[in-house]
């Protein structure tokens, strides 16, 4: 799927979805997460849960460029090291690659 299918895709199957998905290819993907103040946490950084949106939906983004439109396609694990607090005035960019793919774990 281009990245412009998986867009449509998204916008149709989870409406409320407010990523962007910025470029797909086979097994990767880059999403854009335009950070208002919906996605700030008290202290005026960027939500854990709107971090791990960015997170889970550019593995989905990467993953559909597989399989293709796979609505029930779902996150067996995910796990995130929060290194820094991003800045609050800017984008936040997701971007994924998939090691393997496969049915089983």
């Amino acid at each position: 799927m281009t990245a412009e299918e998986i867009q449509n895709f998204l916008q149709q199957e989870f409406p409320e979805n407010p990523l962007i998905v910025e470029s797909c290819e086979n097994r990767r993907a880059r999403l854009r997460l335009e950070v208002d103040q919906t996605h700030l946490r008290p202290g005026g950084t960027i939500s854990g849960p709107a971090m791990m949106l960015l997170a889970d939906t550019a593995v989905y983004a990467a993953i559909l460029t597989t399989i293709g439109a796979v609505a029930l396609a779902v996150t067996t694990n995910l796990n995130i090291n929060f290194l820094r607090k991003p800045e609050p005035n800017l984008d936040l960019i997701g971007e994924s690659w998939l090691m393997k793919v496969g049915k089983r774990l």
